[in-house]
């Protein structure tokens, strides 16, 4: 498989973590399906890519926005981060199912940051973070 092919399987592939969480966040396998499913499926997959076409890659290769920017001029690296976002964004999305679960937050409110998740990483963990702040202010003023 190329890079392009990958990619587009990868794409494809997370959507189904997403549709677990939005649609069905409290069915018993729905964490499972995705923490040791879908995500060490990508963690595997990112292990490869990485391992299989390291290329120009050394410790230096982070250190500068110009480095940053020559090692992702290849299609590999581009797709060996791209796995590395999907991996991690939906790790975070169902961190914030679970801790909503725990905490007895509505769905409808821990559903919101989830396409925010999905699509700006940080930025739906940051939502997440404020209706989960004012969720446990409101609880320990009610106590």
């Amino acid at each position: 498989m190329n890079a392009s092919s990958i990619f587009s399987f990868a794409n494809s592939f997370v959507l189904l973590g997403w549709i677990l969480l939005i649609f069905l966040p409290k069915w018993k396998h729905t964490q499972s399906i995705i923490l040791n499913g879908m995500v060490l499926l990508f963690s595997m997959l990112y292990a490869y890519l990485l391992l299989k076409d390291i290329g120009n890659f050394s410790m230096d290769s982070f250190s500068t926005l110009a480095n940053v920017k020559a090692l992702f001029q290849n299609d590999n690296a581009v797709t060996v981060g791209w796995v590395h976002y999907l991996a991690f964004d939906l790790f975070v999305g169902a961190y914030i199912v679970k801790k909503s679960q725990q905490l007895q937050i509505s769905r409808w409110l821990y559903t919101l940051p989830l396409p925010f998740t999905f699509m700006f990483g940080p930025v739906g963990y940051l939502l997440f973070f404020m209706i989960k702040t004012v969720k446990t202010q409101s609880l320990h003023e009610t106590n």
